[in-house]
């Protein structure tokens, strides 16, 4: 796992700002890190000492600990360079195939293996890797620069597009940095609006201005012949096609290949089904039996702790399990923030960062159980809003901006109405994302009645879907890479901890997609999963995995935050946000708890706007 960073220009690079971005990634790769300066030379690129172009990568060591696996690696002529965040899985056969064919292989890394695929099968390499990853190549022959973030979107790549540039990095942060004081980059009005809308900032946006997340399975092609910069558009490489084959025995192999470590390992066991199943399946293997699981326990809030039924279900399955101990602190929130890069406001994000600082005194890779709901339909909201759709007309009626002059909220009685008429105007398909929304669109036009806001801002599915369909596949291009797996990478990346997540391997997802519809939709869901574990299964209600917000809100320094906040979010927004009117917002948030999560979205936002600017 690593951090990763490049940047292409028309004049020479600042070594300040390439080490500025360097130290942004460092706790994504704590254990090395290498630079390598390019310049375009006598009618070629060539390797310089200072030059206009620079990939740089920090590392952390999982397989291969030797100085074969660092980066920035180049091929036997140096012809290709490669930066790679990412593990790959099950690669060491077709790695063979390579060597058959020539290939020297001069360590045992998954880098070098991507490496030479690129020589060997160019942009189709692609196809052939199985994990996670955002990667980087530059192909000083073909002048040409290849980026590609993995299918479902376990890892995250940020990019710059201009005139005479073009940049990218692992987190927007870096990205900043990478220009520094001398190119500052400028908030992204709409991307604030996103925020406002989703509570994280979907791809393709970001929160600056011409910045933006390449999509999950999506490859970009940089040209860059005789040095001149010309960048195309994200491209597809890869399309979810369901496959008939035997589920449980890919799920086996997703969760084995994931226990392939040079570094110490474990599980992160929840009481829900879907960490049971991955726990269960490497109790079976019998290759890491003596794995062990970790679990949070929060001594000063019991409604969230599950590490009864964590530690029943890993005696059960004879495994060795570890209670981590968590006591949630609101002096470090300005922290936490800064480690989720751009605004992000899902209140689990708390526990699952200091559940990972926890877990990385133990151990450097963890496997989560991330994916299993939006796989089987495991959220509520699917059934709910699958009998809401038989009500509501498919498309939005709605044609003219959004204006309100009053806020809309649904702790309100008169707020509830208005957001039931908006989900008629919306039409089912954009009233999805209410189900998720912070502040719905007439909210956010009373709090910016100078932004023309749009009623969400996801990529969406195919129209021809049915309604549980077009749901699963929304989730699958948003909600899932953005919100959950981005989640567990930055609260990982924020300790050097690697977080592996079976349930999202593609070919388990392709086979899942395969299943007939009794199999996969069940009641209650997950039965395909439950079945994995078998009668040493605990089964319980869905718990949450939320920090003491209210308490947090009333203790310093946030109490102090959330009294300044209208005034300061209006000047950090330069003026989007009006002052009296987010004072409005405060005085109802102030008098009902319910809206605490939309306190801490708020005061996420001024934190992480604080910090970028």
């Amino acid at each position: 796992m690593c951090g990763i960073a490049g940047i292409f220009h028309q004049r020479s690079l600042s070594p300040d700002r390439l080490e500025a971005a360097r130290e942004e990634l460092r706790t994504r790769g704590p254990d090395g890190s290498g630079l390598r300066c390019f310049s375009y030379q006598q009618e070629r690129w060539n390797v310089s000492d200072r030059g206009t172009a620079a990939l740089l990568q920090t590392r952390l060591s999982i397989r291969d600990l030797s100085d074969a696996g660092t980066q920035p690696m180049k091929n036997e002529d140096g012809s290709v360079w490669i930066v790679y965040n990412g593990e790959i899985y099950g690669w060491e056969q077709q790695a063979d195939e390579l060597k058959s064919r020539g290939h020297h292989f001069t360590g045992h890394c998954d880098t070098e293996f991507i490496l030479h695929g690129y020589e060997e099968w160019g942009e189709a390499v692609l196809d052939r890797l199985r994990g996670m990853f955002a990667i980087a190549i530059f192909d000083l022959r073909r002048e040409r620069l290849l980026l590609a973030r993995d299918r479902l979107g376990e890892k995250p790549l940020f990019y710059r597009p201009e005139k005479n540039s073009f940049s990218f990095a692992s987190s927007a942060r870096a990205l900043a940095a990478l220009h520094g004081p001398e190119e500052p980059l400028r908030l992204n009005p709409r991307a604030i609006d996103a925020f406002l809308t989703h509570r994280y900032i979907p791809a393709p946006l970001s929160i600056f201005e011409g910045v933006y997340k390449l999509p999950a399975a999506h490859r970009l092609i940089v040209k860059l012949n005789r040095g001149k910069i010309t960048v195309g558009k994200p491209e597809e490489y890869w399309k979810l096609t369901p496959e008939k084959t035997d589920v449980s025995k890919i799920f086996h192999e997703a969760v084995e290949e994931r226990l392939v470590s040079d570094r110490p390992l474990g599980i992160f066991l929840s009481g829900g089904i879907d960490s049971q199943a991955i726990a269960a399946a490497v109790a079976q293997s019998q290759c890491l039996s003596e794995l062990k699981t970790f679990t949070a326990t929060f001594p000063n809030d019991p409604r969230f702790d599950e590490s009864t039924a964590a530690a029943e279900i890993a005696h059960r399955l004879g495994l060795s399990h570890r209670v981590l101990p968590i006591t949630m602190s609101s002096s470090d929130a300005p922290r936490i923030i800064a480690d989720l890069d751009e605004p992000f406001a899902d209140p689990s994000s708390i526990p699952t960062w200091y559940l990972c600082q926890a877990a990385v005194q133990e151990i450097v890779v963890a496997l989560a159980g991330d994916g299993g709901d939006e796989l089987f339909a495991g959220y509520k909201r699917y059934a709910v809003h699958q009998r809401a759709a038989r009500l509501l007309p498919r498309f939005s009626k709605k044609k003219s901006p959004w204006s309100s002059s009053h806020l809309c909220l649904k702790t309100s009685h008169r707020g509830r109405w208005e957001r039931l008429l908006l989900s008629y105007q919306l039409g089912w398909e954009e009233a999805y994302a209410l189900r998720f929304s912070a502040l719905d669109p007439l909210s956010r036009a009373f709090l910016q009645p100078d932004l023309a806001v749009q009623a969400h801002y996801w990529r969406l599915p195919s129209s021809h879907l049915s309604v549980r369909d077009w749901m699963l596949e929304c989730d699958q291009l948003n909600y899932l890479p953005e919100y959950i797996l981005r989640k567990s990478d930055l609260c990982g990346m924020a300790h050097s901890l690697e977080l592996r997540s079976p349930m999202v391997d593609h070919r388990f997802v392709a086979a899942v997609y395969g299943m007939s519809e009794h199999e996969r939709f069940t009641h209650p869901s997950k039965k395909f999963l439950q079945n994995q574990i078998g009668p040493q299964a605990v089964t319980g209600p869905k718990r949450g995995f939320n920090p003491p917000l209210h308490q947090w809100l009333n203790q310093e320094p946030l109490l102090s935050l959330s009294q300044d906040l209208p005034r300061e979010l209006e000047q950090l927004t330069d003026g989007q946000l009006a002052l009296e009117r987010l004072a409005a917002l405060m005085c109802e948030a102030e008098k009902n708890s319910s809206l605490d999560e939309i306190t801490w979205m708020l005061l996420t936002l001024r934190l992480s706007l604080d910090q970028l600017k």
